[in-house]
Formats: structure tokens, C-alpha cells, sequence
């Protein structure tokens, strides 16, 4: 398991490459193609990839933990089995949450 500190540091350091790179991408797509998106979607978009690949190891843990009490692929849990799963692993549902940026 990786030191919290480090964790949080690589967590911050990607999610803030990711963002720039959203931004890049969007005014790039933007300026070629002249479509029009709502600031920061890709922004947001690519903070939440950058977070998420940092926290892989975390997120593939809680989505086997998932699949194994429901019986189905996490992506797939209803947001009443999520919430039931947070009531039986509030600290990792946390951490699930903060890692991949929910607002809870």
C-alpha cells in the first residue's frame, strides 16, 4: 500500500495534469471544429481520468468488493446498493468517493 502522503501528492499532481490537459483538448476542439462546449466538461473530464488512474488499485479493490456482495459488475450496482455498500464500508466508499472526485 502506498504512503498516504505519497498517495495524496500523486492524487493532486494528476488530477491537475489531467484538468490542463482537458482544457488543452477542449480549446483545441473548439478552435477546429467551432463547436461550442460548456467550459470545463473536458476539464473536469480529464481530473477525473488523471484521479483514477493514481487511485487504480483502490478503485479495482471496491469494484471486486462490489461485484462479489451484489452479484453484478459495479458499474452496474443501483445507487440504493451503493448506498447499502457505504453503510457496511463507510471508509473505503469514502475513499472511493474522494478518489474519484464525487461530491457524496
Amino acid at each position: 500500500m502506498m504512503n498516504p502522503f505519497r498517495r495524496a501528492a500523486k492524487t493532486a499532481g494528476a488530477g491537475g495534469l489531467g484538468f490542463l490537459g482537458g482544457i488543452l483538448l477542449e480549446h483545441g476542439i473548439e478552435a477546429v471544429t467551432g463547436l461550442d462546449f460548456v467550459d470545463g466538461v473536458l476539464a473536469v473530464a480529464g481530473a477525473v481520468v488523471g484521479i483514477g488512474a493514481v487511485n487504480r488499485d483502490v478503485i479495482e479493490t471496491a469494484a471486486r468488493q462490489i461485484e462479489r456482495r451484489f452479484g453484478v459488475p459495479a458499474h452496474m450496482i443501483t445507487e440504493e446498493q451503493w448506498k447499502e455498500w457505504k453503510k457496511e464500508a463507510p471508509r473505503f466508499a469514502a475513499n472511493i468517493e474522494k478518489a474519484l472526485g464525487i461530491q457524496a
